[in-house]
């Protein structure tokens, strides 16, 4: 089977055009392109070192046309950076280009019609050093990148490149053929150049770059003249002699030149001796006289000792193999000889390109009409084994673009045109070229394929507006030209890319057991069909097919042949359908309808008919009919259809530590086995190519059983399992399909962290090839297996778990696939996809994918549902969301998606995991607790989207699942307050936290109901509630707010003495208002915090006088030297754990004069600092130093010092403004409270009215303290003494004024002042002194100033002798106390005689 299995084009698309590394070698010959036209040539070759992981699925492929030469290194498994050379040989045709690789070097020999090339690449140390430990590094390095050989290319060219001149440019001497090849003992480069009368060989020094040449010829023992006489002579010219391919052979460190000549003679050249080994007929005597045929006799290397060459006759072609044989003669010297091995006829066919293996012949042939074809043949003794056909990659289909009716031709052609991998960008660039027909050209490298877009988008537009510039148009013939304008430009992708994907070579890669196909711009890859591919696309060898299917069915010969059978059936059936068909029921899947349903429409639709006709050409469906009748054993063989069609689940994931270790082998330094861009590509194209195929087969089998069964119940098993298979595959198919940017959108990062948050997800995997050398889009499947598929595969991949054998690509593609199938299979056991496609957040296709899935997938419908209600979420779409979550809550134990998401990393997992594996009862006690940290996760999730309504929705779903004693009830009553909390439902949050049954979270729920009312200022709804039973909790919350918080900014007290005195509780709101007042002393520094604390006073002692006098007392803190202090309390509170001090009225009033006459004297003194801890005494005489007289005197109300300093400052104001008369005398004034005074125009008058107001006021009854103060200030100053003052001072203490006057000296002011008293005292005047009753019998006596008297006598005396008026003054008081004397000695007898009769009258009387 083996031998005659098809293969399939694989083709790595979505690649970015390559970067080529472009080198000019100039040899400075004479160009000669213009004397010889070489055909385009490509080759390759292949690394051999399997042991080094770094060349593991590595090769080179090159192609040649004219004087350039591109090679290219591909790597399936590292990202290669700068893997493009190409070479161009200024004016000199390529003629042959060797690849080798010695000595961690890559050597490509080149023979231009002009000279010879050695060219070593090296290399880089690093990738040696990574190779040598890759098989035991387990470390999850990442570094899929690589350094290609090529990546220095123009330093190798200027240090270990040589070439050499040779004599190719006579024109009618030009080189036609050559080869080359490098020795592997030594430093030696063998050439071969090939002329039409001559073959030269040239051995050039790699080292040094000396090159010697020698001609091989025949050595003739007749002259020159008459050999070409003999050749005349018998028909043969020189020419027929003449080389047409070369090739050299290493056999036992010896070199050989072996050279393919016109007549078909094959012969072997020792390089040493430069002498003829051997020779062979490569035709037998009997066809010695055919002549050539059209083709061109090709000769390839397989090894050292084996050869294949075609030759092409007139009658016909065909290949033979010719091995190199030693022989040892008699005399043990070794010979050579040349055996033909195999003779094999070629198909009547243009061969285009060839090479072959020791087992295969690869062959490219083309036909008439330019259509490409390889085939290949397995090398055998037995020759039945036909050509097998390989099935070629056909362009992109034209059908494809139906336009349907209101869909936009700008947008189903851009979709179409720009859909990941159908066309390459260099092909639409060059297609916008052709379509403006301009020669500008763009920058591929710098040209995304958005920006590509815009520019064909406008090219078109343009074109439609030239159309219709001149015209007035319908939207009808709009629509036909803009659907003409965008065909054309499709015609012109079409022809590029025909044209660059045309096959001009074929390479085998005997190191990957793979052939390469070089195209004109890429390269394809061919890999062995499976079954089903190869009886869909190829159809032959059905018996083979047949022997290799019986091994399913336990050896059932005649199954398999049924098999074998049907499918021949369903590829027949393939064919008569139309594309138009099969598109149609794609879409109708797409919009899930019944598949069922579907396919028996259709299958009446073609049994019965249509407007238009049959469907089907006549007489097919009867023909398919009968070929199904004719099946033996037709169900066993549609058995054996499913079992194969069937994708089985391969071993579960090992152990974590297993997991890690397999995990570091594949992904390391050398990166991941299909981890490059190109196998990447290779790898999605081939599950994509194997996923169509059998989707092709499931529905072209229900049309079948449709077909012959149309009146069978629907729900037959068979049909239904074809239907769920049919479905599946759709979904690969779709998967394989879709279009995805690579580009994450801009909420990515946001709504990946959400989910890292809510630890739904471990994080986005990386991909491989991380450096973004792919396009800007490509498809779903791919993507997948650059971030996380490919890495799961290959843990899964059995060969490499029990050994580390050399992978090739024959071995592990097909595997891979299965695995890949696997791994994206709807209904597969594992999560792989589901979880990767959850973390791409890209939504559009999350939806889509689980709409696809969600009418008949229902092994992970829990799962389809969760990661739809999170896509929904992340889109806005929360109501949608709920109702999702709210149908996926039971799924947690029934879904291993929603087991390992919601529970991992909780203690319930570990318990459960266990049970759930092996499909164990869950109890309702681990089923509440799920559903519990269910809903906690998704409320987390909603959370992160600030979609508070929907948490609330939620956790009163997740409420609605316990019972009223459940223990994780009142969290998720919190939860609901906290959300109405934050949604400003402040009344509906004091509803939850007053309905929370855990008391202590009721208290939390409350103080953060009161901190965020306290913070949004909405103290009216504060006050409102009631608090039932949280009364005393409530105050304490509000007290520690108040206290926690900057006084500064604290409006807490405010509120809490509202509160109290709504309540009626004016004790605790006055002394919360004192409590401000204190903070406000203490803490602030706030320019306005004096008048705050004033307010703040007022308040306590209005709310004091509403409490009953046994209870108008605050305690409060002693404060410093307070503690000192006592009252009448203290013995009460002395047990108290703190030292307090209890403040009765007169304190609170003395705080509240101190904080005013503070907040005075702050408006006048900016130096707080300095006196904002003086004590009352002081503070006042600072206020009276300001002129703040009214307020100085108010502060000494509650305080026990002496007002003397502050009328002495006032009296010396009053003089100094009546003094000076300064305007400033107004400034002091206005500080003063003036309401009551009547205005004057003279500040000197106002003041001296503000002083006696102010001493009338606060001079106590029976006291002169003050007016004595005055005057003494007065005179003092030398100033006289008002009248008002005068006379008041008269009535008080006369005698004490007259002391004043006689202290400062103020005689004559005395003695007035004493003639007038002894006057009242005589009794004129009496009642303007403070005298009660004057001198006479019936009175007291009264008190004379004899002192005073006798003082003021003495200094008028003294005056006297030196002034007038002091002797006047002193006579006239000399006047008056006589008198006064002489009236107290009447007086004074009158009263004793007056006595005296008294005295008798008792006497009497007794």
């Amino acid at each position: 089977m083996n031998a005659n299995i098809s293969y399939r084009e694989v083709v790595p698309r979505n690649i970015i055009p390559e970067d080529w590394t472009e080198l000019q070698i100039n040899t400075g010959t004479q160009s000669t392109l213009q004397d010889i036209k070489t055909s385009e040539k490509a080759g390759g070759f292949c690394y051999k070192n399997f042991k080094n992981i770094q060349k593991r699925n590595r090769f080179i492929y090159w192609r040649t046309y004219q004087d350039v030469l591109e090679l290219s290194e591909i790597s399936l498994d590292i990202s290669l950076l700068r893997n493009h050379l190409r070479m161009r040989f200024t004016d000199s045709a390529v003629l042959n280009v060797s690849v080798s690789e010695q000595n961690q070097k890559i050597i490509v020999l080149v023979v231009t019609v002009n000279s010879l090339h050695l060219f070593m690449f090296p290399f880089k140390k690093e990738d040696l050093v990574h190779s040598s430990t890759s098989t035991t590094n387990t470390s999850t390095m990442d570094d899929s990148e690589s350094h290609s050989i090529f990546y220095d290319a123009n330093d190798c060219l200027n240090k270990t490149s040589t070439y050499y001149i040779i004599d190719g440019t006579v024109p009618h001497n030009l080189p036609h053929t050559a080869a080359s090849a490098m020795l592997s003992t030594n430093n030696e480069a063998f050439f071969a150049v090939a002329y039409q009368s001559k073959l030269m060989l040239y051995i050039m020094n790699s080292t040094t770059g000396q090159t010697t040449s020698f001609e091989v010829k025949e050595t003739h023992l007749m002259p020159r003249f008459l050999s070409t006489l003999k050749g005349a002579l018998i028909g043969r010219g020189e020419i027929l002699e003449s080389a047409i391919e070369l090739a050299f052979s290493q056999i036992e460190d010896k070199m050989y030149l072996l050279a393919l000549y016109r007549n078909d003679d094959l012969r072997l050249w020792s390089v040493d001796t430069l002498q003829n080994v051997c020779m062979i007929r490569c035709v037998g005597t009997q066809c010695a006289g055919r002549a050539q045929g059209p083709q061109i006799n090709l000769l390839r290397k397989i090894d050292e000792h084996n050869y294949c060459i075609f030759l092409s006759h007139d009658i016909g072609a065909e290949f033979i193999c010719v091995s190199i044989v030693s022989h040892t003669t008699e005399s043990n010297a070794q010979t050579l000889s040349l055996v033909v091995q195999y003779i094999v006829p070629a198909p009547q066919m243009d061969l285009a390109d060839f090479n072959a293996t020791r087992s295969y012949i690869w062959a490219l042939w083309s036909n008439a009409e330019g259509e490409f074809y390889v085939s290949t043949i397995f090398l055998s003794s037995d020759m039945t084994i036909r050509w097998v056909s390989a099935a070629l990659e056909p362009p992109p289909e034209r059908y494809c673009l139906t336009i349907k009716q209101g869909v936009d031709p700008k947008e189903a052609y851009c979709s179409y045109i720009f859909h990941p991998g159908r066309f390459d960008r260099n092909v639409i660039a060059k297609a916008l070229y052709m379509f403006r027909r301009v020669i500008m050209r763009f920058d591929t490298k710098q040209l995304t394929m958005a920006l590509l877009k815009e520019q064909i988008c406008q090219a078109v537009d343009d074109e439609i507006q030239n159309e219709i510039k001149d015209f007035v148009v319908s939207d009808e013939e709009y629509l036909d030209i803009a659907t003409r304008l965008w065909d054309r430009f499709y015609s012109c992708c079409e022809q590029y890319h025909l044209k660059l994907s045309e096959p001009i070579g074929l390479t085998i890669l005997n190191g990957m057991d793979s052939v390469c196909v070089v195209r004109k711009q890429s390269f394809t890859l061919l890999r062995p069909c499976e079954i089903l591919e190869h009886l869909m696309l190829i159809e032959d060898h059905s018996d083979e097919v047949a022997t290799f299917v019986a091994e399913y069915c336990p050896n059932d010969m005649s199954a398999a042949k049924g098999f074998v059978e049907l499918m021949s059936v369903i590829t027949q059936l393939e064919k008569l359908l139309s594309e138009d068909m099969k598109m149609e029921l794609d879409r109708k899947l797409y919009q899930q309808e019944s598949p069922i349903d579907v396919v028996s429409g259709l299958v009446d639709q073609i049994i019965t008919g249509d407007e238009e006709g049959t469907i089907l050409p006549p007489n097919s469906v009867q023909q398919i009919r009968q070929k199904l009748q004719q099946i033996p054993n037709l169900e066993s063989a549609v058995y054996l259809l499913l079992d194969i069609l069937c994708i089985v689940d391969c071993e579960e994931f090992a152990e974590e530590n297993q997991t890690q270790l397999n995990l570091g082998r594949f992904h390391m330094s050398s990166g991941a086995l299909f981890g490059s861009e190109y196998g990447l590509s290779i790898l999605a194209e081939t599950v994509k190519q194997m996923a169509m195929i059998r989707f092709a087969v499931c529905r072209n089998l229900l049309i079948l059983q449709y077909m012959l069964h149309r009146q069978q119940r629907k729900e037959d098993a068979i049909i239904l399992s074809n239907v769920n298979f049919l479905k599946s595959y759709y979904t690969l198919v779709w998967i394989a399909q879709t279009p995805i940017g690579l580009n994450a959108s801009g909420n990515f990062e946001a709504s990946m962290q959400r989910l890292s948050r809510a630890q739904l997800l471990s994080g986005y995997q990386r991909p491989y090839t991380s450096n973004g050398r792919l396009a800007g889009n490509t498809t779903l499947l791919y993507l997948f297996l650059q971030s996380k598929g490919l890495c799961s595969a290959l843990l899964w991949l059995p060969q490499f778990k029990e050994s580390f054998e050399q992978p090739v690509l024959r071995q592990t593609l097909l595997q891979l696939v299965s695995i890949v199938n696997q791994l994206i299979w709807p209904d597969a056991s594992n999560n792989i996809f589901l979880e990767w496609i959850f973390g791409t957040c890209h939504h559009i296709i999350i939806q889509d994918y689980v709409r696809i899935l969600s009418s008949w997938s229902e092994k992970k419908s829990f799962a389809h549902r969760f990661i739809l209600a999170v896509s929904f979420l992340d889109c806005g779409e929360y109501q949608k969301a709920v109702y999702l979550f709210e149908e996926t809550a039971m799924g947690v134990v029934k879904d291993s998606f929603l087991f390992e998401h919601i529970l991992r990393n909780t203690p319930l997992y570990e318990k459960l995991k266990g049970i759930i594996t092996h499909d164990n009862i869950v109890t309702q006690h681990d089923i509440k607790l799920i559903i519990v940290h269910y809903y906690l996760k998704v409320i987390q999730l909603f959370e992160q989207y600030s979609a508070l309504d929907y948490v609330i929705v939620l956790a009163q779903m997740a409420m609605s699942n316990l019972s009223q004693t459940d223990p994780h009830l009142p969290m998720f009553q919190s939860i609901v307050f906290n959300n109405h909390l934050r949604l400003e439902h402040y009344e509906e949050a004091y509803h939850a936290l007053i309905d929370n049954a855990d008391t202590s979270r009721r208290k939390d729920c409350l103080r953060q109901l009161v901190i965020t009312l306290f913070e949004c200022r909405n103290f009216d709804l504060l006050n409102q509630f009631p608090y039932t039973g949280l009364q005393e909790e409530f105050e304490s919350i509000v007290e520690s707010s108040a206290r926690s918080r900057n006084i500064d900014q604290n409006e807490v007290y405010n509120f809490l003495y509202a509160y109290h005195a709504n309540k009626g509780n004016m004790r605790k709101a006055a002394t919360v208002m004192y409590e401000q007042a204190l903070r406000l002393q203490l803490d602030s520094d706030a320019s306005n915090a004096l008048e705050k604390r004033c307010s703040a006073l007022l308040v306590c002692i209005n709310s004091m006088h509403l409490v009953d006098e046994r209870y108008r007392w605050i305690a409060r803190p002693t404060i410093g030297d307070e503690q000192t202090s006592t009252s009448r309390y203290r013995d009460e509170i002395a047990a108290r754990s703190k030292k307090i001090t209890v403040l009765e009225m007169a304190d609170i009033r003395r705080e509240l004069l101190h904080a005013e006459a503070l907040k005075e004297l702050s408006h006048h003194r900016k130096d707080k600092s300095t006196y904002e801890l003086s004590g009352a005494e002081e503070l006042s005489y600072l206020l009276a130093s300001c002129g703040l007289y009214t307020a100085a005197l108010r502060l000494t109300r509650g305080n026990d010092f002496s007002v003397v300093p502050i009328f002495e400052s006032l009296t010396a104001a009053c003089v100094g403004a009546t003094d000076e008369k300064a305007k400033d005398a107004w400034l002091w004034l206005q500080e003063n409270d003036l309401a009551d005074l009547s205005h004057r125009n003279c500040a000197a008058d106002m003041a001296w009215t503000l002083l006696q107001k102010l001493v009338v006021d606060n001079e106590l009854n029976k006291s002169t303290l003050i007016r004595k103060c005055v005057v003494n200030r007065l005179l003092s100053l030398n100033h006289f003494i008002p009248q008002w003052l005068y006379g008041s001072y008269k009535l008080a203490n006369s005698r004490e004024l007259l002391k004043l006057f006689v202290k400062h000296n103020r005689l004559l002011e005395a003695s007035e002042l004493a003639c007038e008293m002894i006057c009242a005292m005589l009794g004129a005047g009496s009642q303007y002194f403070d005298f009660k009753h004057s001198l006479a019998v019936t009175n007291q006596q009264l008190a004379f100033p004899v002192n005073t008297i006798n003082i003021l006598m003495q200094g008028l005396g003294l005056n006297g002798k030196n002034h007038i008026e002091y002797e006047m003054a002193r006579d006239k008081l000399q006047e008056e106390l006589e008198r006064y004397i002489e009236t107290v000695k009447r007086i004074t007898d009158d009263k004793i005689k007056l006595a005296i009769l008294q005295n008798r009258e008792n006497l009497q009387v007794c």
